[in-house]
């Protein structure tokens, strides 16, 4: 597997930990669809959320919010595209979810390597144009 394919797999490991911390339910992971995959499904407070998984490599944590590149940049309006036509997919599939609220969130993901530790901010309820 690519590096960052490992990469990746890393920081959806920690973003389910760090979800399930803060009380969320994982209802599935990587829910696929013709058009992309969900990276992680989740519960809390009656609310579904769709939670895309954006993984980076850094050096410590000091001063990440000053990076160069942070992982919501890697959210592209193609792949934002593709995230919505796979939730009202995933929506279409599973009826008992339908009508309810939901929402889609942002995991970003800062992963240390080389101290194998890694940070989670998750930005709720993102929009794009």
């Amino acid at each position: 597997m690519a590096e960052h394919n490992e990469i990746g797999k890393i920081g959806e490991k920690l973003a389910r930990t760090f979800l399930m911390k803060q009380g969320f339910s994982i209802i599935d992971t990587n829910y696929a669809t013709k058009y992309g995959e969900l990276d992680i499904i989740a519960e809390k407070d009656t609310i579904i959320r769709f939670v895309e998984v954006k993984t980076i490599k850094v050096r410590g944590f000091d001063g990440l919010d000053s990076l160069t590149i942070r992982p919501e940049d890697n959210l592209t309006s193609d792949k934002w595209r593709k995230i919505v036509i796979s939730v009202e997919t995933y929506l279409n599939h599973h009826k008992k979810y339908a009508n309810g609220k939901f929402q889609i969130d942002l995991a970003c993901v800062y992963l240390d390597t080389e101290r194998e530790e890694g940070r989670v901010k998750i930005i709720p309820n993102i929009h794009m144009e």
